[in-house]
């Protein structure tokens, strides 16, 4: 069931679906991946690293801290709630898969207007 969404060439032309980062699970169920840097000055995306977004917080990881921040952060810019933000794998690594429930495409679009 799982369709990465850069495997759709129906929709290439979006910016969305050249994304190597997210995919489409469900429909509005998606895997965000991610590598996190905790403890950071101010809460940021910075940038694409590789095949993972870059997502910088300010707490700890200590104690789950970071997580709980980084589901916060990206449930903000993605415009749902915190519930709907999920760590799916990674729980105590840098690199973690992020479950995103009802989420538009639009959101992915516009999570990254300006990340090179």
């Amino acid at each position: 069931m799982q369709k990465r969404l850069a495997d759709r060439p129906e929709k290439a032309q979006n910016s969305c679906y050249a994304l190597q980062f997210v995919d489409q699970l469900e429909p509005d169920v998606w895997r965000l991946r991610i590598t996190v840097q905790p403890g950071a000055k101010n809460d940021a995306l910075a940038g694409i690293m590789g095949q993972r977004i870059k997502v910088m917080v300010k707490a700890p990881p200590v104690d789950g801290k970071a997580n709980k921040s980084v589901c916060l952060f990206l449930s903000h810019l993605l415009g749902v709630k915190k519930s709907q933000v999920q760590i799916l794998k990674g729980f105590s690594s840098r690199h973690k898969d992020v479950l995103v429930l009802q989420a538009h495409e639009s959101a992915f679009e516009a999570l990254l207007a300006g990340q090179d």
